[in-house]
């Protein structure tokens, strides 16, 4: 997660112009694109070899193993496969190892999730549901948690000191490909249980709606009255009556839990009149939303910044003279995106919202149908305790703190202090999510304490501490997943056009197993995404031929007679290929 350590080699810098390895300045790219290395240590400094174990050993060594590959001959060096029998062997083709990390654009690897600490009821819930959903049970943790720190929402906040208090309020998005399961990983929670919740919310206010328009009508007739009695006083020459008290007050809104409607009066009204606890705001499509956030008013990206802190805070309206003053601004998020969005997603400077984001990437899982129903019911009934949870009476209501235990406390101490340490050798965005990891876990703990809670059977009271378990599960899941989460989600948004197009022609190559790849044909006929121009084309396959796929073209080929340009591909492809 931290900042890659960047090793160089004296002996290249004491030769001018010593020959530099074409592979790592192609991995090189992508760590400066992904600020992890400047753009000088990017020109200057050549990366050390990564999963080439001859790259790293001894320079006799490496000629052992070059003599034997001379004596087990070509047929042995590329695996001895049925492509490399359909296309026999020169000396020109004996190819080096290709480096196959250009199909991910070289991504990190997502971490494991750890399901134990959603502990012995909630686990088994998540893969259940995710069986039934056929995705991976990261897509089913993240609205929960989105879902769980809404319906908490300002009844209670986890408290570190006197003078340091967070909301639960956390932001969610997952990551993943059309079909990966995003979106039938939601469903469960996003279809059945949160609208049953909500329907539970509004029980009563038909009733109070009824109240409210007996009262209204009451001022209304209280103030023709008054009016009445002006205009007698005024023609008898006495002074006029004072007007009659409002007793309506403003118009009951329907309770709300989920937000799609995200401009910002809306969600500023709902929040001051109809979701006293906070809102969960759900978007399909993250990127589309925060990339078009200031389309329309060019406050809309600062607002959302300030939607995760819980102060106060005041829109004012062009239309009407009185501002909507919110007591605590704060709410839920969940989202979703797909990686050749994020990109569009993460352009322009940072302003810290991306960094309040918990970013859910994991691999796509083969494709089984589920035996189980996903536990609906019970997790509406585990969920609906804390809807019941209240906030503390007065005007207005304030949450009730929820302090950390004293060994608690040690060990957020101790988890500050190690993100500070990753925060000074990260970079970009990394950077910046990183500095937000101790108020996330402060967040997550007492998101925990009450999912278990809440999935107990009994009545015990909810919790009123922050247990040294709470904070250790949070801080583990930070450090452990979420972390490594952000260090792929923001790598891969950094990818240079170069070497987004080198993984689309990669892809292609390993689809069509050709043996020469032709610029022309490339263009005119097969019109690949992101390589539609000459230029675009050579400078993917210049990045491949970096990554010993493919050899570049040899003068004939280049200014022959009808001007093509083909790279010969490297048949040890077809020995790994899938």
């Amino acid at each position: 997660m931290a900042g890659c350590a960047i090793p160089t080699s004296s002996a290249g810098h004491a030769q001018a112009g010593a020959k530099t390895n074409p592979k790592l300045t192609f991995k090189a790219d992508h760590l400066v694109g992904a600020g992890h290395l400047s753009e000088r240590d990017g020109q200057h400094q050549p990366l050390e070899a990564e999963g080439r174990d001859d790259d790293r050993r001894p320079a006799a060594a490496r000629t052992d193993r070059a003599s034997s590959d001379q004596d087990r001959g070509p047929a042995d060096r590329v695996g001895g496969t049925e492509a490399a029998a359909r296309h026999p062997l020169t000396e020109r083709d004996v190819w080096p190892e290709p480096d196959m990390g250009v199909l991910r654009l070289h991504r990190r690897a997502p971490p494991t999730l750890p399901i134990e600490v959603f502990g012995p009821t909630w686990g088994p819930w998540i893969v259940t549901a995710a069986e039934a959903a056929a995705c991976p049970a990261d897509y089913v943790a993240a609205p929960l948690l989105a879902s769980v720190s809404a319906l908490i929402g300002h009844a209670r906040w986890a408290q570190a000191t006197p003078g340091w208090a967070e909301p639960p309020h956390l932001w969610t998005s997952v990551v993943g490909d059309s079909g990966d399961g995003k979106s039938p990983g939601a469903d469960c929670l996003l279809r059945d249980v949160l609208p049953e919740i909500e329907r539970r919310m509004i029980a009563d206010y038909p009733d109070r709606l009824r109240e409210w328009r007996a009262s209204f009508e009451f001022g209304k007739a209280a103030a023709e009255r008054w009016r009445n009695e002006v205009r007698d006083a005024e023609k008898k020459g006495a002074a006029a009556p004072l007007p009659p008290m409002a007793t309506a007050g403003p118009e009951p809104q329907s309770p709300r839990l989920r937000q799609n409607d995200v401009t910002i009066e809306r969600v500023a009204t709902l929040l001051a009149t109809a979701a006293a606890k906070g809102l969960l705001v759900v978007r399909d499509e993250l990127a589309g939303w925060i990339d078009g956030m200031s389309a329309y008013n060019p406050a809309a990206r600062s607002f959302w910044v300030e939607a995760y802190g819980g102060r106060p805070f005041r829109v004012e309206r062009q239309k009407h003279p009185e501002p909507i003053d919110i007591p605590r601004l704060a709410v839920g998020l969940y989202g979703g995106t797909q990686p050749d969005k994020l990109a569009l997603l993460m352009r322009g400077a940072d302003d810290g919202l991306l960094a309040r984001i918990l970013w859910t990437w994991p691999e796509p899982i083969p494709f089984r149908l589920g035996a189980r129903a996903p536990g609906a019911q019970w997790a509406t009934s585990a969920l609906d305790r804390l809807r019941e949870l209240d906030l503390q009476p007065g005007d207005p209501p304030s949450p009730i703190a929820v302090p950390l235990t004293d060994e608690a406390r040690a060990m957020i101490e101790a988890f500050g202090r190690e993100m500070q340490q990753r925060q000074t050798n990260a970079g970009g965005l990394l950077r910046s999510a990183l500095g937000k990891a101790r108020g996330q876990a402060l967040r997550l703990a007492l998101v925990f304490e009450m999912l278990w809670w809440c999935g107990e059977d009994g009545m015990a009271a909810p919790p009123a501490q922050i247990s040294a378990r709470g904070f250790a599960a949070a801080a583990t899941f930070l450090a452990d997943y979420f972390a490594p989460m952000a260090e792929r989600v923001y790598g891969d948004a950094a990818a240079t056009e170069r070497v987004r197009g080198a993984a689309t022609l990669a892809r292609w190559i390993f689809g069509q197993r050709p043996q020469e790849v032709h610029v022309r044909r490339l263009q005119r006929e097969v019109r690949l995404s992101g390589l539609r121009s000459a230029e675009q084309i050579r400078a993917a396959a210049d990045a491949l031929v970096e990554a010993d796929w493919l050899r570049p073209p040899t003068p004939g080929n280049e200014f022959g007679q009808r001007g093509r340009v083909a790279y010969s591909v490297n048949l040890r492809l077809w020995a790994v290929a899938p």
